[in-house]
Order: structure tokens, then C-alpha cells, then sequence
């Protein structure tokens, strides 16, 4: 079986680490690829030929921002017809940032918890709604 991996743009290195953790324990198989930042993650999907299961991305990083990411993600068509979710986990949370975070056609967006056992609890709802959610490259035979 083919183990889609886990993408996480996190510039901070523990909430990447509290994150991988928590989807390991939720016993999903799963293997993560983790970026400090999105420069280097947006070259990776420009490059590799895995096809993620998720990107999950903060917003608050140096040099370019979350909201930028996705925003290079989609304008580069990338991710064009992949039908692969993107999900913000960010400690900054108003009513402009998430309109303007579901403008840009995420799938979810989380506040970045402030204690480890609440990162399982958010790790469970990707991987509840990655098991759920059916795209185009699950169904072609």
C-alpha cells in the first residue's frame, strides 16, 4: 500500500513535532514531510512526485506567510485536480483571517492549541476527515 504522506509547514520546530506525534497516535499509517518553511515546501511539490494526503500549514511565518503559500499553491496550479485538502493550524484566529483563509479554498482551519493532548484531538479530525472524504484519485481504477 502506498502511504500518501503528511505535509507540515510549521516554522516552529516543537508544534511541527507535537503534531507528527499526535497523528501517530491516532494509529493512522502515515509518514509526514515537514518543512521550517514554505519556500522550501512549495519546491518540493513542485518537484516530487508523491501526491500528499494533507498540507497542513501555519500562518505566521517569516518571509512568506501561510496565506502566500496557498495563495503560490494555487496560482502555480500545483495542486490542480489533486483533490489534496489544505488546512491552516494557526495561533492568530479573527473573522478576517479565516474568510480570508477560506477565500483562498482551504478545507479547514484550526487554532494551534496550547497544550499537547489538544493536538491529538485536531489530528484525529484530519485523519477522520481524510478517511471520510472521497476525491477523484481515490475513485480512478
Amino acid at each position: 500500500m502506498n502511504i500518501r504522506p503528511i505535509i507540515i509547514v510549521e516554522d516552529d520546530e516543537d508544534d511541527a513535532e507535537f503534531l507528527a506525534n499526535a497523528f501517530i497516535e491516532t494509529g493512522a499509517d502515515c509518514k509526514f514531510r515537514c518543512f521550517s518553511s514554505p519556500v522550501t515546501a512549495l519546491e518540493y511539490l513542485k518537484t516530487t512526485a508523491e501526491l500528499p494526503l494533507v498540507i497542513i500549514s501555519d500562518i505566521n511565518m517569516p518571509v512568506v506567510n501561510g496565506l502566500e503559500f496557498k495563495r503560490l499553491i494555487n496560482e502555480g496550479k500545483l495542486l490542480e485536480g489533486k483533490a489534496i485538502p489544505f488546512i491552516f493550524l494557526s495561533t492568530t484566529v479573527n473573522m478576517r483571517l479565516i474568510r480570508e483563509a477560506y477565500h483562498l479554498s482551504i478545507q479547514g482551519f484550526f487554532k494551534k492549541p496550547n497544550n499537547i493532548a489538544d493536538f491529538d484531538i485536531i489530528a484525529k479530525s484530519i485523519v477522520d476527515y481524510c478517511g471520510n472524504s472521497k476525491s477523484l484519485n481515490q475513485m480512478a481504477c
